[in-house]
C-alpha cells in the first residue's frame, strides 16, 4: 500500500481525486482532509492500493437488434457526463496485427 498526499486548492484537488477513484486499478482508502490556509488550500491524505489484475475490463454494449459486442479494454475510465450519458475510454489491443 502507498500513502499519497495532494495539497492545493480545493477545486483543483478534489477532480483530480475524483479522477483517481475512476480507475479500477486504484483504490483510495482512509482519506484524511485538512485546509492548510484561508486561502482555499486543503492537503488530502491518502492510503492507495493498486490493484494490477483489475486492468483489464470487459466492455458489453447491446445493439438496437439485441445483439451484444464485447470489447476487452486496459484501464477502463468511465464517467457520467449527464444523466444516462456515460463516456467510456481505454486501450485496446489486437495480438494479431502485424
Amino acid at each position: 500500500m502507498l500513502k499519497l498526499q495532494v495539497e492545493g486548492k480545493a477545486h483543483q484537488v478534489e477532480p483530480f481525486l475524483y479522477d483517481l477513484r475512476q480507475r479500477p486499478q486504484i483504490a483510495l482508502h482512509q482519506e484524511h482532509v485538512k485546509e492548510v490556509s484561508d486561502d482555499n488550500q486543503i492537503c488530502v491524505t491518502c492510503e492507495v492500493d493498486l490493484q494490477p489484475s483489475r486492468r483489464l475490463k470487459i466492455v458489453h454494449l447491446r445493439t438496437q437488434d439485441g445483439g451484444e459486442i464485447r470489447m476487452p479494454l486496459l484501464d477502463v475510465i468511465h464517467a457520467e457526463i449527464e444523466e444516462g450519458k456515460t463516456i467510456l475510454a481505454g486501450k485496446a489491443f489486437d495480438i494479431f496485427s502485424g
